[in-house]
């Protein structure tokens, strides 16, 4: 009786395999062959794939290296409106219901840490905003400057400030402002277990440092030669400012000086692979946290791929 009732348990969950990693790690192309094995869906975990017409900067894929397979959050979201964790938090999880009442399993693909983690644990966002609270803060931030109030949340939450760049005034703001109406700070409330109502699978892909910058760097020159330029010219034609969301992402804020004339293309160039690069290894340090996580080199793609099979093969 003990292992019939465990059983059930068990088999209510739903399978979901995640694949993970730094940029240019070959994660895409990982997860479709994942999903033709195991008759998965993709949904990706990008948090700027999901803006419309910004194809080029962000490697999307395209249609034919998709094989068929289906994907899910890309081109969602005009480049001009913002989107957040918990937008993204609803709609995958909406999609995860529908790929598993097909019987298919669900394959989660991306580098945004953040989606990610929306996904492994439950979301609370218990602590409601607070107009008075966050236009005074919004005040001191003005007349104190970034440094200073980053200073405060450090001592606050520590924790929580280290994935913080000060100038990130809506994440550091808001970071503040639930320690001021709550009490706890967002550590203390991001402190979870993992979502009891599925079967994670969560592979990590980390190529060797060498083999990673030199795909960065492959994958930067292949932006440049594909048209990035251009992309960048239209999405600011259609009134995309620099200061929008999507404009934030690596391979697009770094052509603000040259088309404000303070740099060439070969600057933004070198900038665009120098900032993915650091970028590559916070993402590197922040999916080592897990250690739940399955970590594969580039040599293991074959080991990965017969690891997930298993996974979507077991009763």
């Amino acid at each position: 009786y003990y292992i019939y009732t465990v059983n059930i348990i068990y088999m209510d969950k739903k399978k979901i395999v995640i694949i993970a990693g730094p940029t240019a790690s070959g994660k895409s192309s990982l997860a479709v062959s994942a999903a033709e094995l195991i008759g998965g869906e993709i949904i990706s975990c990008d948090s700027m794939q999901i803006y419309k017409y910004m194809d080029i900067g962000t490697a999307k894929i395209t249609r034919k290296e998709m094989r068929g397979v289906p994907h899910y959050m890309i081109d969602l979201v005009d480049p001009r409106s913002e989107y957040s964790v918990s937008e993204f938090s609803h709609e995958a999880k909406a999609l995860i219901d529908k790929i598993s009442a097909r019987s298919h399993i669900p394959v989660l693909v991306g580098g945004t840490g953040l989606y990610i983690e929306s996904i492994i644990y439950p979301l609370s966002f218990v602590v409601n905003k607070d107009d008075g609270v966050r236009k005074r803060l919004f005040e001191e931030y003005e007349k104190y400057g970034a440094e200073v109030m980053h200073e405060r949340l450090l001592k606050i939450d520590p924790v929580d400030a280290a994935k913080i760049h000060p100038h990130n005034v809506k994440r550091l703001l808001r970071a503040l402002e639930i320690y001021e109406l709550s009490g706890k700070t967002k550590s203390e409330q991001d402190e979870r277990t993992i979502d009891p109502s599925y079967d994670i699978k969560l592979c990590v892909m980390i190529p060797e440092r060498a083999e990673l910058y030199e795909n960065i760097d492959a994958r930067v020159e292949k932006m440049f030669s594909c048209g990035i330029l251009d992309e960048v010219k239209k999405l600011l034609e259609m009134g995309v400012k620099w200061s929008d969301q999507s404009m934030q992402a690596i391979g697009y804020k770094e052509f603000k000086p040259y088309f404000d004339g303070h740099s060439d293309l070969d600057a933004v160039k070198e900038t665009i692979k120098k900032n993915t690069r650091n970028y590559a290894k916070r993402q590197i340090t922040w999916f080592k946290r897990y250690d739940f996580a399955d970590v594969y080199s580039s040599k293991d793609k074959e080991k990965m791929l017969y690891d997930i099979k298993l996974f979507g093969e077991r009763q």
